[in-house]
């Protein structure tokens, strides 16, 4: 019994030397690792842009960098109509006739010789008249005449009316006269003649001087 025990020894210390493993009769359990805790980044997953990408060359000449525009349409101006303008030839309000002339001595004014002139006034204005003054001037007029100037109240569209007007004039020269027209709506008209024709010579004076008659 004794050098069993001491081979025993002996078999321990060797194997103690020579670093050799001896069984054991306990087996120990395995037990598994527990699994590492997941890594959360806060980094989004990479998705793959839908976005196509745009790529360009451009050729650089010297130190300046040309771009060319290539336009996609050509751009046509709208043509530009130009504006009509119509010009309508104004039409005189009043017309003015001059029958003829007379000369006379007016001792009632202090006057010598006058001359009579015998205009007649034609309302083609398209509407009645009113407060239509005639005014007779002449080349070698002298002192204001009273019955220089007359006038009618109304003068009615399509209707005439002749006036008997008188200037101071010089003895035995010859007279150019003017007769000048003005309405209170605005229409005016004017005559001259170098001469007057002689009245009595086409029947005297009229009859009707300051009323209104048709046009004839």
């Amino acid at each position: 019994m004794l050098r069993l025990y001491s081979a025993f020894v002996i078999m321990l210390f060797l194997t103690s030397c020579i670093g050799g493993n001896i069984p054991l009769d306990l087996v120990t359990p395995m037990v598994s690792p527990s699994q590492p805790p997941a890594i959360l980044t806060p980094t989004p997953p990479f998705v793959a842009s839908t976005t196509p990408t745009l790529t360009g060359t451009f050729t650089p000449v010297g130190t300046d960098q040309t771009v060319t525009s290539t336009p996609t349409a050509t751009e046509i101006p709208a043509s530009i109509s130009p504006t009509e303008t119509i010009s309508a030839t104004p039409q005189p309000g009043i017309s003015i006739e001059i029958l003829g002339c007379n000369t006379s001595l007016d001792i009632t004014h202090g006057l010598g010789e006058v001359t009579n002139a015998f205009p007649v006034l034609r309302n083609v204005s398209g509407t009645d008249l009113t407060n239509v003054c005639a005014t007779l001037s002449a080349t070698d007029e002298g002192r204001a005449h009273p019955d220089k100037t007359a006038c009618v109240p109304i003068l009615p569209n399509e209707y005439q009316v002749t006036l008997k007007l008188t200037v101071d004039t010089t003895f035995k020269q010859d007279t150019a006269i003017q007769v000048d027209v003005q309405s209170q709506q605005g229409a005016t008209a004017s005559l001259r003649v170098a001469a007057c024709r002689d009245i009595s010579l086409f029947g005297g004076e009229p009859g009707q001087v300051g009323i209104p008659v048709p046009i004839q």
